[in-house]
């Protein structure tokens, strides 16, 4: 029944997510004007923020646009692989420890957004108050550098950071999987001691890498959604990485586009407070499924599901005849007749001794004769 509900809760994530989408297309028409006189430079995470190149003009318009389209397929790709799943999560049909891809993200974006207003609230109350690198950006900056955030750094930390170590790793264990593209790509992945200890070791470079823009305080909460991100990269691929990295990135997006709209800033505003109490639900969640890890055993127990249960049919019950015992009468009294060798058939519902009630009976003298009390009718 909970998961049922966080998943109706789900849909409105959804819908403001196509939103956004729609958003990340609208902006294409913003940022493309601009770009093209622009320089970029790409980095890599080494474990500092490490320049790689710079591209500019066409070449910077054109690598904006794959970013744009590799966003639309991840969300294409999650929606095709997570329907099904995601349908019977919101029917009661889907299994308590096994979610699809659609509900592991909303699910761990909910938890993330509850975090993250807690830290805010925390460092509010002790009269601190975290920098935001973006508060002076242009609008088509904003567009253009959180699209790129969601893709590149998955590529640069998940890929480089996760997927290739883990390459080493099983070769080092003669292991290597018949999938050889998942290490780039990610999925289906086990979370054994090596898994664990690069997504520990790479969430914590991601969350120190933010430290340069965005000060000490982004450390630890971006540590954490680099664990979020990393879970997704190992379990479900790439695709789901991107789109739970954008999920956060243009999270406030459609107020920087529509700035004027009160409207759309008051839904927006609503909508985080909804997802954030929800977000309490599964941080708890989650919290006991690490513990789990930990201990290797269920902290919760889980009543057992039953789906298609058959409707109730009555019992019913076959009639067994009963053994019979017969006797051959050998010595004959002169002028009866000969008493039949064999006993008659059996009255059509069965013998049933009148006094006693056993079933078990035999042929004497004409008569059924009671094989337990000796009763003769």
């Amino acid at each position: 029944m909970v998961k049922s509900v966080t998943a109706y809760a789900m849909v409105t994530y959804l819908l403001y997510m196509a939103f956004t989408l729609a958003i990340l297309i609208y902006g294409t028409g913003i940022v493309l004007p601009e770009i093209t006189s622009r320089t970029y430079t790409l980095f890599i995470v080494a474990p500092m923020l490490t320049s790689l190149f710079s591209i500019s003009g066409n070449t910077l318009a054109a690598y904006y646009i794959a970013i744009v389209v590799a966003i639309l397929a991840s969300a294409a790709w999650i929606f095709l692989r997570g329907y099904k799943g995601f349908l019977s999560e919101l029917t009661m049909k889907g299994k308590s420890r096994d979610h699809s891809v659609i509900y592991d993200l909303c699910a761990l974006f909910f938890a993330i957004i509850f975090m993250d207003i807690v830290i805010a609230l925390a460092m509010g109350a002790a009269g601190m108050s975290p920098g935001d690198p973006t508060e002076s950006s242009d609008t088509w900056e904003l567009l253009f550098a959180l699209a790129n955030a969601s893709v590149w750094e998955e590529l640069v930390v998940r890929v480089l950071l996760l997927g290739i170590p883990l390459i080493i790793v099983d070769l080092s264990r003669s292991k290597l999987r018949e999938k050889k593209w998942s290490y780039l790509l990610g999925g289906g992945f086990t979370f054994g001691t090596p898994e664990v200890a690069l997504v520990l070791i790479s969430s914590m470079i991601f969350g120190v890498a933010h430290y340069d823009a965005w000060g000490a305080w982004k450390i630890f909460p971006s540590a954490v959604a680099g664990v979020a991100f990393a879970y997704m990269f190992l379990k479900h691929g790439l695709a789901s990485a991107i789109m739970l990295h954008f999920a956060f990135d243009y999270l406030g997006m459609p107020m920087m586009v529509f700035p004027d709209s009160l409207t759309m800033t008051f839904l927006t505003g609503l909508a985080i407070l909804v997802w954030a109490a929800f977000g309490v639900i599964m941080f708890a969640y989650f919290i006991v499924r690490i513990g789990e890890y930990l201990i290797k055993k269920p902290l919760l127990d889980e009543k057992p599901q039953v789906v298609g249960a058959p409707a109730f049919q009555p019992m019913t019950y076959r009639y067994s005849p009963p053994t019979w015992q017969y006797q051959q009468q050998t010595v004959q009294a002169p002028g009866q007749h000969q008493q039949p060798t064999h006993a008659p058939a059996a009255p059509r519902n069965g013998y049933v001794c009148q006094l006693c009630g056993s079933t078990q009976a035999r042929w004497v003298d004409g008569k059924f004769q009671c094989m337990r009390c000796g009763n003769l009718s």
